[in-house]
């Protein structure tokens, strides 16, 4: 088959992070609803909810919406995934990065799941991990 027509959100991903050794770009239920809730922090779509989420994802900025196909959406992505492993296309979904396919895939995983848990408690008291208990999953 020949490659789809968004094969350059792939490369920009692999020109981006060094350590990415595969992507993995879907069109999942529970993240597009997330991706398009005016409301959301265009820096970080979801809270730290979860260990995993913070271990696998981390941060989530959220990508301005293009339309599929449209190259400028390869500079609009290249802006966020240096600092990133996952990206959140407006009304799109998600793009994750991994050090493997395996990788990419658990994270693709954990992302879409906590979107749907992130929905479910939607307008009631949450409690997330704390910056304190971040930074220690993120230094593990």
């Amino acid at each position: 088959d020949k490659p789809t027509k968004e094969a350059f959100l792939h490369q920009c991903v692999y020109c981006n992070r060094r350590a990415a050794n595969a992507v993995v770009h879907l069109h999942s239920t529970h993240a597009v609803a997330l991706s398009i809730l005016p409301e959301i922090n265009r820096a970080d779509a979801l809270p730290p909810l979860t260990a995993y989420y913070v271990m696998r994802v981390g941060r989530l900025p959220i990508v301005d919406y293009f339309p599929p196909g449209d190259v400028r959406l390869a500079a609009a992505v290249q802006r966020k995934i240096s600092h990133a492993h996952a990206v959140l296309l407006a009304n799109h979904g998600p793009v994750v990065s991994g050090k493997s396919l395996l990788d990419a895939q658990y994270a693709a995983e954990e992302l879409e799941e906590t979107a749907k848990l992130y929905l479910l408690v939607r307008g009631l008291k949450v409690s997330s991990l704390t910056q304190a208990q971040v930074d220690e999953l993120s230094r593990g």
